[in-house]
């Protein structure tokens, strides 16, 4: 598994991580400091690995879609 790989990998997994804090707040626990600041580093992280997996690619800025996504 290649570098580029891997951080899409643990995007997914941070992403159900995420999914499954936010469904434990709907069932209820919206008044719980620990859940949304667990969501809050979550999503930190997830926001770094996003810039890592960006600044992993090229700077061909197309993929196979045939759209220009440098503006995105």
């Amino acid at each position: 598994m290649n570098k580029q790989e891997q951080i899409m990998d643990n995007l997914l997994n941070v992403d159900l991580d995420i999914i499954d804090v936010v469904r434990e707040l709907h069932r209820g626990h919206w008044d719980s400091e620990s859940l949304k600041q667990q969501v809050g580093d979550l999503l930190k992280i997830r926001d770094d690995m996003v810039q890592q997996l960006m600044s992993q690619k090229s700077d061909d800025n197309s993929c196979d879609c045939g759209h220009d996504h440098a503006h995105e």
